[in-house]
């Protein structure tokens, strides 16, 4: 679930079993316009017996690539905090990281391994790491982190200071982190107050046909506009369990002949819906819905994927070594590179697995994976792996593009009258065309003949990105006489 760096290993184990914390208390560090939090004990989850088993800290040490997170190492918790657009698939505007990390793991130490060493930011030690990305200690036991290139964005975070007790995050946001159920060592809460109205919300559900009559559905929209929030907790001991709970402001009971249907409609809304989520068991309590069940590794990663945290690692892991003298240049490249071809390989089966799995949303996965290679550090990378890497992130986005404007032409050819029509185009990054004559096709037609098109473009540059990982990584191996 982390990553660490083979030369701060022993450090790094030590501090995540024995110490004990003495930093303050890292949310009142979080900004009061964010709308999105995830909390992760690090220390708890290496102390379970599934983090045991499974050797979760050796494999934090051979790849920072393998497990749910992206975490420095020596961190005992990390919270994030971002403002999200809710009404564009949960895009983040801007994200803030705290991190608390070990007693013994200092910035000092986490600053040899970034290019930047140690400065001073509004007068607190601070380095930078990745693409223009700071963390500045800020003395009190927590670490500040931005992934911003923007020097302001950090300087006025630092201006407005902690606040005691959180009191500047929304309530629902404060309780789903100081709560006492909220006990498990991965949190992800959204705060969806004031953004759905029952007027929007009763028209989509009357298209639905889920509904026996008009007041019924009415009655479900009055119910889900007071949604307060979305908290999905994940608890690591010798398996992953999950529990999801929507919170409204009334009581939810006139959901229940639905419910299935429109949890897996709200899950899939923010991203976390899976095969493990659609055979949870869900339940209502008063105001509250309530699913559990298990989480796999890689759904947990998924769910979390969409405030993953700073990928500090990512810029120093890398340059590790595990004698204590400096890697060369070509050294410190080759590992590098290797890192980045591997985060590469990993993002990609993940999404592979993630369509399979899944029916819909399909464009906001494309999106989000795209932005996920696209922030992989870049310093010290060789610039043909760079090229690879920015043909995929182009090509998912292409891919995600298409499927959506599948859906608008789609439409677009319902509405028109029948006769010949001619459509034509090139695919994305990796290049290609496509051409094709209809003749007075309708309704379930079209967009069953919509549908093939995206399907041939999704074919096409997957074959197209399998090829040219099979070319980077044979060319890499052979200029780095490393195995890619």
């Amino acid at each position: 679930m982390m990553r660490v760096f083979p030369l701060l290993r022993c450090v790094a184990i030590v501090g995540w079993l024995a110490a004990e914390g003495h930093a303050a208390d890292p949310i009142a560090w979080l900004p009061a316009e964010i709308n999105a939090v995830a909390r992760i004990n690090v220390a708890e989850v290496y102390q379970t017996p599934l983090a045991r088993k499974e050797g979760w800290i050796k494999k934090a040490t051979e790849s920072f690539i393998q497990q749910e997170s992206f975490i420095p190492p020596g961190t005992r918790q990390i919270l994030v905090g971002a403002e999200l657009e809710l009404t564009d698939n949960l895009k983040a505007l801007r994200k803030y990281s705290v991190i608390v990390p070990d007693n013994q793991f200092t910035l000092e130490k986490l600053s040899l391994w970034l290019p930047s060493g140690i400065s001073t930011f509004s007068g607190k030690p601070s380095s930078q790491f990745g693409n223009d990305g700071y963390v500045v200690d800020v003395q009190d036991g927590n670490w500040l982190v931005s992934e911003s290139s923007s020097r302001q964005v950090m300087s006025r975070w630092l201006k407005n200071g902690a606040t005691p007790g959180g009191s500047r995050l929304s309530p629902y946001l404060r309780s789903a982190l100081t709560s006492k159920e909220n006990s498990a060592q991965l949190i992800l809460a959204i705060d969806l107050q004031d953004n759905f109205s029952a007027a929007e919300i009763g028209q989509e559900l009357k298209s639905t046909g889920w509904f026996s009559s008009e007041a019924a559905a009415k009655s479900a929209a009055e119910v889900l506009e007071t949604v307060k929030g979305i908290t999905i907790a994940i608890s690591v001991d010798t398996e992953r369990k999950g529990t999801a709970t929507l919170e409204f402001g009334k009581d939810a009971a006139v959901l229940k002949p639905v419910l299935e249907k429109l949890v897996a409609a709200v899950m899939n809304r923010v991203g976390a819906a899976s095969e493990d989520v659609q055979s949870w068991k869900w339940t209502i309590n008063g105001s509250r819905v309530t699913g559990t069940g298990g989480v796999s590794q890689g759904e947990a990663r998924e769910m979390l994927s969409i405030l993953e945290p700073p990928s500090i690692t990512q810029a120093i892991s890398a340059s590790s070594s595990n004698s204590q003298t400096a890697p060369t240049a070509n050294d410190r490249m080759a590992k590098t590179s290797l890192s980045y071809c591997k985060s590469v390989q990993v993002l990609l089966n993940d999404l592979r697995t993630t369509l399979k799995k899944e029916r819909d949303n399909h464009a906001l996965h494309f999106e989000r994976y795209a932005r996920k290679i696209d922030d992989l550090p870049m310093l010290n990378v060789d610039p043909a792996l760079l090229n690879f890497g920015a043909n995929v992130s182009g090509s998912l986005r292409y891919q995600a593009q298409t499927h959506r404007m599948s859906k608008i032409q789609a439409g677009t050819r319902q509405q028109q009258s029948s006769g010949a029509q001619n459509f034509g185009g090139s695919f994305g990054p990796f290049g290609g065309d496509w051409q094709q004559s209809v003749i007075g096709l309708r309704d379930g037609a079209i967009d069953a003949e919509e549908n093939q098109r995206s399907k041939q473009v999704r074919f096409s540059e997957w074959k197209q990105i399998e090829d040219s990982l099979v070319s980077v990584r044979r060319s890499m191996t052979e200029k780095y006489q490393i195995e890619f």
